[in-house]
């Protein structure tokens, strides 16, 4: 069983969309792992179209690591239904229930801990057409 934690606020401040050469394109699925990815948190990461076939609806997000070592998210708006938008971002905050590891495919510059997404309560920053979220 998880606790859930929130991750400290260092920093009020957001997120710049400046390009950096190191953001990888990928899909998103939403969800709990456990609950058959319904629920809210991250299910599963995968490179875009990995699996063109699956039934799990996806969202696109570029994804990078920032300077502090920690991993940035940023959501594209326009790849999500509204339902996704209010249960995943409502309030500007977004939920984790269950860990999910980010492939080494997709962060290989990354150990294990900086690419496992933890349970707990984060900042969203919305910023032009994304939705931003640094685990």
């Amino acid at each position: 069983m998880y606790t859930m934690r929130t991750t400290p606020n260092t920093t009020t401040a957001r997120p710049q969309l400046a390009y950096a050469p190191n953001k990888i394109r990928t899909d998103v699925v939403l969800g709990s792992p456990s609950s058959n990815c319904s629920g809210v948190g991250i299910c599963r990461v995968m490179a875009q179209g990995e699996l063109p076939d699956m039934k799990c609806p996806r969202v696109a997000a570029w994804v990078s690591q920032t300077e502090e070592g920690r991993m940035r998210f940023e959501f594209e708006k326009s790849s999500m239904e509204g339902r996704y938008m209010r249960r995943h971002f409502r309030w500007l905050l977004f939920q984790v229930f269950e860990p999910c590891l980010v492939p080494y495919s997709l962060m290989r510059s990354t150990t294990i801990e900086q690419r496992t997404i933890r349970p707990g309560i984060y900042q969203v920053w919305e910023v032009g057409d994304r939705l931003i979220v640094e685990f």
